[in-house]
């Protein structure tokens, strides 16, 4: 006989909750403030260190370079929004967001690119880094003013050189 009641009693129940569900997509979604959704990056703010694209368990931010510029490539379909790449981001250029809504038919829809032109080394003409980054260095590192505008090989020959003329006494 319980087992004939246990039914109504379930009705009974939900008729005193009320309704608990909404008429997703005719009522707004309840979202709490602890939600994560898609990131969005800041192309203005953005320097192409690729601190985000070592952050990323799924691979989803991705550095593309060649000879004059670097993509920093985000792809919404491969993320897991666990926003790691927030956190490491030095200069706040990616923020995260509460959108969840972002079904398509088209997938390049799904993909977000910064573009960043690429600086030539003063000495021997390679590209080296992105011209965002070089200007954060220079404000907020301690290297020396003569390095800035050369690539890492040229830096290493010009500091041996001027290190082995220390030690020999000869200019």
């Amino acid at each position: 006989m319980s087992k004939l009641l246990k039914p109504v009693k379930l009705v009974v129940i939900a008729g005193e909750a009320g309704r608990v569900t909404r008429k997703y997509p005719f009522e707004e979604p309840l979202v709490t403030p602890d939600f994560r959704g898609k990131i969005e990056i800041n192309a203005s703010k953005c320097i192409g260190c690729g601190a985000c694209v070592n952050a990323c368990p799924p691979n989803a931010l991705q550095l593309i370079e060649d000879k004059e510029k670097l993509v920093l490539r985000y792809f919404i379909g491969r993320c897991i929004f666990c926003w790691r790449c927030i956190d490491v981001c030095p200069t706040g250029a990616i923020k995260g967001t509460r959108e969840f809504e972002l079904a398509t038919d088209d997938i390049s829809d799904l993909y977000t690119h910064v573009v960043h032109s690429r600086k030539a080394c003063a000495s021997c003409g390679n590209t080296y880094a992105t011209e965002k980054i070089i200007r954060y260095v220079a404000e907020h590192a301690s290297l020396s003013e003569e390095y800035l505008d050369k690539c890492p090989d040229c830096r290493k020959r010009n500091f041996i050189k001027a290190l082995s003329r220390r030690r020999s006494g000869f200019e």
